[in-house]
């Protein structure tokens, strides 16, 4: 009985995980395809594209839409890796708040500590603050989408595994 009881618990912590992946790529998607419009409207000076493909690709297309385009694909698979991470640090936390502050880590990560690393990218104390304030909004709404949504997920589960059990 312990044996099959383990098996559920994996079963379940399988199904989160891939839905977590799920949420990691669409909230990548979502986001950085936000980026890109508010670049467009000059509301930033910084697009996905300028930390995915400028620092590596000096080819004409990708100042243009299908470079945008490449960047926004980009930046969905790599948000698997810190839905991942959400998933296996944070799950439990079922707050707004802990969304909020990783999204806000995340942006300190990708403006502060990243961007060193990242030939041809501007550094933040160039940008004006139009830029600090969308980036950072933008991550927050990211930090919150992704893990609010990990978080709810991963609740809804339980709880819905515990409905499930029968009684003793």
């Amino acid at each position: 009985m312990a044996e099959n009881k383990d098996k559920k618990q994996d079963t379940a912590s399988n199904y989160s995980l891939g839905r977590a992946l799920i949420i990691g790529a669409v909230g990548g998607f979502l986001w950085s395809l936000f980026l890109a419009v508010s670049y467009f409207f000059n509301l930033t000076e910084v697009a996905p594209k300028t930390f995915l493909l400028k620092p590596w690709i000096q080819a004409g297309w990708s100042d243009r839409l299908v470079g945008h385009i490449v960047a926004i694909i980009i930046a969905s698979i790599l948000s698997l890796f810190p839905a991942v991470i959400y998933f296996g640090l944070f799950r439990k936390v079922n707050s707004i708040w802990m969304g909020v502050g990783y999204g806000i880590l995340l942006w300190g990560i990708t403006f502060f500590l990243m961007q060193p690393l990242l030939p041809y990218t501007r550094p933040m104390a160039d940008l004006n603050l139009e830029t600090w304030v969308t980036t950072v909004c933008i991550f927050i709404l990211y930090g919150l989408f992704t893990g609010y949504s990990i978080s709810y997920d991963y609740h809804e589960t339980k709880i819905r595994k515990i409905r499930q059990e029968p009684e003793s």
